[in-house]
């Protein structure tokens, strides 16, 4: 096989980064890119089913979708996290197409604020409360062999817990999702 002198260079390079990555970074939880958009919708039955099926119909993969009670009675605010890929301008025509949603916005997440809840339940162990200073999370319940630990942070932030926390020995993992207001 024939190859010039840039193409190997790149290969090279490609190679390289690989190796780097692959051997020197071995537990980086690494989550795809995301885009989250803000829906205020009437506080009814079905419209979280019929735009959680929207989402459905299209294979459009929802990464993270929480939903609350907003400022204005009967509105609720719905934060829905979807992959960097997805076509975010069909998205926002089909949403427009159901009655019960009033406005929707695509946060630049540069501006934005988002946090996620995480209860992490983790055996206990010696240099955890040094862990969980770091991080800034509490301790919500101690139970014998483990503790039951509350974090809210940016996802980012939360999956970097996790995989700290890894090496006590985590027993469950729930997350409520992200939630986000423009800023």
């Amino acid at each position: 096989m024939h190859c010039n002198v840039s193409t190997s260079g790149r290969l090279f390079v490609k190679i390289t980064l690989v190796l780097c990555f692959k051997f020197y970074v071995p537990n980086l939880i690494m989550p795809p890119a995301t885009r989250t958009l803000v829906a205020l919708v009437e506080n009814k039955s079905g419209v979280l089913n019929r735009i959680a099926s929207l989402f459905r119909r299209r294979r459009f993969n929802i990464e993270s979708l929480t939903v609350g009670h907003s400022e204005k009675r009967g509105l609720s605010r719905m934060t829905i996290v979807v992959e960097q890929g997805t076509d975010i301008d069909k998205v926002f025509r089909q949403m427009y197409k159901i009655v019960e949603v009033i406005k929707i916005k695509k946060l630049d997440e540069t501006q934005a604020v988002i946090r996620d809840l995480a209860l992490v339940k983790v055996r206990k162990s010696p240099g955890l409360t040094k862990v969980l200073k770091k991080f800034k999370a509490r301790t919500a319940r101690q139970n014998g062999d483990f503790v039951v630990v509350e974090i809210c942070a940016e996802p980012e932030q939360i999956e970097k817990f996790i995989a700290v926390v890894k090496k006590f020995g985590i027993l469950e993992v729930s997350r409520a999702g992200a939630t986000a207001l423009s800023s």
